[in-house]
């Protein structure tokens, strides 16, 4: 009986389905080993493409529709958004064949060749090549896809820009996403603005996307080119060097972190009346700040146990000699010195913010004191107020008697009676005992 095979283009239309004959097995092997060559046609025509002009460009079937939509139709066979073309594209090509790494705003100006690609991408395992492509379209993500083989569902995950931290493995390459992130200095919070970084490393080369302004490809060139007499290069090396290069972004801001740490213990007995407001804004954006890289740095542990697990020399294997401790031979001790480092930068942002929150409190406490205080000072004054008005309604009654217009020939009417300082004296008397009375009683 013949076989049912689902024959889907990558990046087109889902093809028919055709009932081809029965074949023998060796040209199945053969289908195979095919089908994960490097598919130099199509790299060729992303070298040939021309700086891209998106003011110019029709709009795709995805930015008419929309994503909700375009996933309905039955002929869709990936998830795609379109991509944001706002920030400017660079390409960086390293091979050995190169006298030297090769720069460029597009990839036309690269200036290869097409029969030099072969050389250029080999499949030695000995020859090892990297591209990175910053801000990449969605045509050139396809064709460059559709080069290398990559399967659906990674493209999906670089067109949707997905977010997740992950690690994959494939037939003839690993996925790996890392998220990184960079300071927005036209904010003046500084805040973080993260970013992932998205690696196919196959088993002789490279490929890195990323959406934003990112140094860290630059880094790593800087490091291959420091270390590559002294290290043996090679994809997993490069997976490497993004991902250590990554986490020491993360070194200045902690630094800056701890200093506004150290800041906030030491001022909040000491914050004067009228910076209050201003000083718990500050510790909400220290906190906010914290937060933010925890939920950076909280998956990059699962990543690393995951390489380690599936990439790395496993317990069975030989030991290392001298000569092979080092990244290319044994990234072992490399990857668990990077799982160090992440999990004593989370030890301190948790320390952190266990300290902003006992600072807080404690502020917030001194701020409730302050307040009641405050409180028991104004009920004091009114308790005082509330016992003179008092005193003085009694003493309204005698000076009502005096706006009487009444004379009845009384000895008190008489001009010569001293009556009128006894009443006044009288008067002043009552109303200082009154007074010490309720003074005694607590009432004010």
């Amino acid at each position: 009986m013949a076989s049912i095979k689902f024959a889907i283009e990558l990046y087109g239309e889902p093809g028919t389905i055709e009932v081809p004959t029965e074949e023998p097995l060796k040209h199945e092997g053969d289908q195979r080993n095919k089908r994960f060559s490097i598919d130099f046609e199509a790299l060729a025509q992303v070298l040939a493409t021309e700086q891209r002009d998106d003011r110019n460009e029709p709009k795709s079937e995805v930015d008419v529709l929309g994503y909700n939509e375009i996933r309905k139709k039955d002929c869709y066979a990936f998830s795609t958004t379109s991509v944001n073309h706002s920030n400017a594209q660079r390409v960086i090509l390293y091979s050995p064949s190169f006298s030297s790494t090769s720069h460029a705003s597009c990839f036309s100006e690269l200036g290869i060749r097409s029969e030099d690609l072969p050389s250029i991408f080999s499949e030695d395992s000995e020859h090892l090549w990297w591209m990175d492509v910053q801000n990449p379209s969605e045509k050139e993500i396809r064709l460059l896809c559709s080069a290398f083989r990559i399967h659906p569902l990674t493209v999906e995950d670089i067109l949707n820009r997905e977010i997740q931290e992950k690690i994959e493995d494939f037939t003839h390459y690993y996925f790996a996403s890392f998220r990184s992130y960079r300071l927005d200095e036209n904010i003046p919070d500084r805040i973080y603005v993260p970013y992932t970084i998205y690696m196919v490393i196959l088993r002789t080369g490279t490929l890195s996307f990323c959406f934003d302004d990112s140094e860290h490809a630059v880094h790593v060139l800087n490091r291959i080119e420091l270390l590559k007499d002294h290290v043996v290069i090679n994809s997993d090396w490069i997976f490497y060097a993004f991902v250590d290069d990554i986490v020491d972004s993360f070194n200045p801001s902690i630094n800056q972190i701890e200093k506004k740490v150290n800041r906030i213990e030491d001022s909040v007995y000491t914050t004067r009346g009228e910076d209050k407001q201003a000083f718990i804004h500050f510790i909400e954006e220290v906190r906010k700040n914290i937060s933010a890289l925890l939920r950076l740095l909280g998956g990059k542990n699962n990543v690393l146990l995951r390489f380690e697990k599936h990439h790395c020399r496993g317990e069975h294997e030989e030991e290392p000699t001298d000569a092979e401790t080092h990244p290319g031979h044994d990234l072992r001790l490399y990857i668990n010195d990077v799982k160090d480092h992440v999990t004593t930068m989370l030890g301190n942002l948790h320390q952190f913010e266990s300290l902003l929150a006992r600072s807080q409190n404690n502020y917030m406490a001194g701020l409730s004191i302050d307040r009641m205080q405050g409180s028991r000072r104004v009920n004091k004054f009114l308790n005082i107020m509330a016992v003179i008005s008092m005193i003085l309604s009694l003493m309204n009654i005698i000076c009502a008697l005096f706006s009487t217009n009444n004379n009845a020939n009384a000895p008190l009417y008489n001009n010569n009676t001293p009556a009128w300082y006894y009443i006044i004296g009288g008067e002043f008397v009552l109303s200082l005992a009154l007074f010490w009375l309720a003074r005694r009683l607590k009432w004010c």
